[in-house]
């Protein structure tokens, strides 16, 4: 990858045009991107098929194993999120990603090694602090290899590492589960007898590594802007997000309550169908995750070819209209969800939730992008990714196991904690993204 893939026809630009790499080149570095995107869903959503032996293990509650879905990866991921974004700004995202990947995989096998509650906490703030960095640095890595009409659909094909990721977690989780049977303890090369939850940890956190090797070969990117040598202060991010506060409040809300609603369903999605159908965790994730998986990347390629028509035909809304058609799906997939007889029926009203709420989070990154300057992106993203972390990891997994716990007291009342927590969550975000529009609209068309 040592050549400098350009297109033959950057000759022809004109002076100070954007010049962008071969489309080829390009999608592979989405490619590998995509794949590095899917093993960070990966070890970050596979603990959601291990909640029921966790419990069992270590002997804890649901606000606990809440805090070890949510809080313990989210406090993390969002304390270094904003430093990471400000690193991204200035340093080459290729060697910030290398690294990343390597730390949140040899955390996600330490996850395997722990013996307590703590020691487990402590694993996952570790798989969060590495994986601060991706979302910022993929990004701003796109961002510099596709022109802006094209934008949305390069970054909803990474944002598929969302689905699949969370669709490999329990497809591969209970493949794994399946193949080392219901046994309690099983024996490990080089390891020994070890509990089958940590077994699974293992197997899933070593390949990491060799992803990182791979993400060396790509090309970082020259930066397409202007300024290509100056590098802003926080105090000149913070004076952009001053002068457009209108439109990135609104784009900043409306993407933290959708990814609460989507982060509820990657966290508890699986234990719904355990605790309310009486299913195995083997069963859960071998019929869950292809359907997560399939739902979620339609919904991601659906979001970029809508947001690209609509920037392509001038509509002053661009891409920020598109979480105008995910709220009125995540109504109607939860209320459906509720009532849902069987675990075939829930399933479908899943993978409706699921499509929706991939459409409605592709769309975020390149709605940002389409406002914000290239030397700001990454702090841009990060803000993004703080906000959803604090609410859609930190926050939601809890809340529900708080009304679980302390309001239902019954941890078979998963549907009803669902329905009391997400119903006015999904009522606000649909207003937020009303009322932001014409915010939005005179940012981006000033």
């Amino acid at each position: 990858m040592g050549a400098d893939p350009r297109s033959e026809s950057a000759a022809a630009l004109p002076p100070g045009a954007a010049e962008y790499p071969v489309p080829a080149y390009a999608w592979y570095v989405v490619l590998v991107l995509l794949i590095v995107g899917i093993t960070s869903y990966l070890d970050r959503y596979l603990i959601a098929l291990l909640v029921e032996p966790i419990k069992a293990d270590l002997a804890i509650t649901d606000t606990q194993i809440s805090f070890l879905q949510g809080s313990a990866f989210a406090l993390f991921y969002v304390a270094f999120g904003l430093p990471f974004g400000a690193i991204v700004d200035r340093a080459s995202r290729r060697t910030i990603l290398v690294v990343g990947i390597a730390l949140w995989s040899i955390m996600t096998f330490a996850c395997g090694l722990a013996t307590s509650y703590w020691q487990l906490f402590i694993a996952r703030a570790g798989v969060g602090i590495g994986e601060a960095c991706l979302a910022p640095a993929a990004y701003s890595l796109i961002a510099d290899y596709f022109p802006p009409r094209q934008r949305g659909r390069a970054m909803s094909t990474y944002n598929m590492s969302n689905y699949l990721g969370v669709g490999a977690s329990l497809l591969l989780g209970g493949i794994v589960l399946r193949l080392l049977g219901d046994a309690p303890q099983v024996s490990l090369p080089g390891l020994g007898p070890t509990t089958t939850w940590k077994a699974v940890f293992f197997v899933v956190g070593l390949p990491g590594l060799v992803l990182a090797g791979l993400m060396a070969t790509v090309r970082e990117e020259t930066r397409k802007d202007a300024q290509v040598t100056t590098k802003p202060t926080f105090g000149q991010f913070f004076a952009h997000l001053g002068a457009a506060r209108g439109a990135y409040t609104a784009v900043y809300v409306v993407s933290a309550l959708t990814a609460f609603v989507g982060l509820t369903f990657a966290t508890w999605g699986a234990s719904f169908f355990i605790r309310t159908y009486g299913m195995k965790p083997a069963q859960v994730g071998l019929m869950l995750g292809p359907v997560n998986a399939l739902a979620g990347v339609l919904g991601c390629l659906a979001s970029g070819a809508i947001s690209d028509r609509l920037v392509a035909s001038n509509r002053a809304g661009g891409r920020f209209l598109v979480p105008l058609i995910w709220w009125p799906i995540a109504l109607v997939g939860l209320l459906a969800l509720a009532v849902a007889p069987t675990k075939e029926t829930a399933l479908m009203a899943m993978a409706f939730l699921t499509f929706g709420s991939g459409l409605g989070l592709a769309s975020v990154p390149p709605t940002i992008q389409d406002i914000t300057p290239n030397r700001l992106r990454g702090r841009a993203i990060s803000l993004h990714f703080i906000f959803s972390g604090l609410l859609g990891m930190g926050l939601a997994p809890t809340l529900i196991a708080l009304v679980t716990d302390h309001v239902l007291h019954d941890p078979r009342a998963l549907r009803a904690s669902l329905m009391i927590v997400l119903v006015p969550v999904i009522i606000a975000g649909f207003i937020a993204c009303l009322a932001g529009q014409r915010a939005y609209e005179n940012v981006r068309r000033p």
